[in-house]
């Protein structure tokens, strides 16, 4: 950014005002369009369709917005997501929500920020770097054409069936939550983040798939169609296995048979994983999948 250019002024959204959220609402679907990822991630979108639960940082004139930051909180950490799109006077206006994100996170008695850049080039490095940021860690999105080749491995003592709502959403989370202790989100979710979930107008539990060895949960496969890309992408949105049940090969029959069900309504298979996860990485290279793009994530501690 220019040295010379105007800083742009940043207000905080009032969820009620129905000119300024309509233009937040373009904004979102001509990034989507432009960029063919998903703008907000998934908490992110049921909160803004929601209105709650967020604070909302505009970069535009009344009934406008020429960017938007949406930033939230747990406990002591913050996350900002920002939606600017390729405009003149983007990279001032996301410069401008980072620096009043960061002070409203200090207000609010936070101790670190979180900041996703979709389609990480290495451009954002510099700016991020001098306010404080660092690289914390990578989300690669992976893709294979659908239906993959392969012999199927053998289910052996384990058992496949659907989701069944109102019955398997605390058996689920249990093993959920013990499967991703560790991950700063995945780990995390409650009773009303699934159900939440169960709300989407993509949710169907038939792709969502629980494999069990005499009557216990021991991982699953919840997959999601997303029907208004083009291609069509089939997503295995969460692989969960229990850690009493790693190491018997049940990520790559869990694996297997998500694709299977997805290849029946999408032509493109498609997943993210943690840059970090060779293993992981490792099973979907094995199954014909090839990075697509990496979105990054920066960490702010103060």
């Amino acid at each position: 950014m220019a040295e010379n250019d105007e800083r742009p002024t940043v207000s905080i959204l009032d969820p009620d005002d129905r000119s300024t959220t309509a233009a937040i609402d373009a904004l979102i679907a001509a990034a989507e369009s432009d960029h063919d990822h998903p703008a907000l991630d998934e908490p992110s979108r049921l909160a803004w369709r929601g209105r709650a639960g967020f604070v909302g940082l505009v970069v535009g004139s009344p009934g406008s917005a020429t960017a938007y930051g949406q930033l939230t909180q747990r406990d002591r950490s913050f996350t900002l997501e920002v939606v600017a799109g390729s405009s003149v006077g983007a990279e001032a206006a996301r410069a401008a929500i980072l620096e009043s994100a960061l002070a409203i996170a200090r207000d609010r008695g936070g101790s670190e920020l979180r900041f996703w850049v979709n389609r990480f080039d290495g451009t954002d490095d510099p700016h991020l770097r001098a306010l404080g940021f660092e690289a914390e860690r990578d989300l690669v999105q992976m893709r294979v054409p659908l239906p993959i080749e392969g012999t199927r491995p053998s289910a052996g003592p384990f058992t496949l069936r659907s989701f069944r709502p109102g019955a398997d959403e605390e058996a689920w989370l249990r093993v959920n939550n013990r499967a991703f202790a560790s991950h700063p989100e995945q780990g995390r979710w409650d009773l009303a983040t699934v159900r939440a979930r169960e709300q989407t107008d993509w949710f169907d539990p038939d792709g969502f798939l629980m494999c069990e060895e005499d009557g216990r949960l021991a991982g699953s496969c919840w997959t999601k169609v997303h029907r208004d890309k083009d291609p069509v992408l089939g997503e295995i949105y969460v692989i969960s296995v229990d850690p009493d049940f790693q190491r018997r090969g049940l990520g790559k029959l869990l694996a297997y048979a998500g694709l299977d069900w997805l290849a029946k309504r999408a032509p493109v298979g498609m997943l993210y994983v943690d840059g970090t996860n060779t293993a992981a990485i490792e099973l979907y290279r094995a199954l014909g999948f090839t990075a697509d793009h990496t979105d990054r994530c920066y960490l702010n501690r103060f």
